[in-house]
This record gives C-alpha cells, structure tokens and sequence, in this order.
C-alpha cells in the first residue's frame, strides 16, 4: 500500500461530512475525538479522512493548523 495521502482519501464532500456530524458515531480520548459513519459495504471500500480542530480548544490559527498536519501525517504513516 502506497504510504501518499492522495485526493482520493480525502473527505471533501459537504454532505458528507454533515452526515457524519448528525449520525456517526464517536470515540473519545482527550483531546481527539474521532466520529466515523459504520457503514455496511463489501471489504473493497474506499476509506476517506478529514481533520478538523476547533477553534474553542486551540485559538490561535497557527497551532491549528500544525495540529492539523500532524494528524494528518499520522494518517498517512498508520494508515495500513
């Protein structure tokens, strides 16, 4: 498996990431929360990712951001 993070995985779609706020479900473990859709489909799935860090934990845009490229980064090392 190819250790990219290609355009492909990434969670674009706006109707998707709202339905996965109104009906994932969640994990927590301070501070990452992590909210996924259980979806029943055959093994060959497509995985998508998206990262999101609010602003009411981490206020300064900087530290966001870098928060923001270290998960994703973690992502894309772990993601076999």
């Amino acid at each position: 498996m190819s250790s990219k993070f290609p355009k492909k995985e990434k969670l674009k779609s706006e109707s998707l990431i709202r339905g996965i706020f109104e009906e994932g479900k969640s994990i927590t473990s301070y501070p990452l929360k992590l909210i996924y859709l259980d979806i029943k489909t055959p093994a060959k799935t497509k995985v998508q990712c998206g990262v999101a860090v609010p602003k009411r934990n981490f206020k300064s845009a900087v530290k966001r951001n870098r928060i923001k490229r270290l998960l994703r980064e973690s992502y894309r090392l772990n993601k076999e």
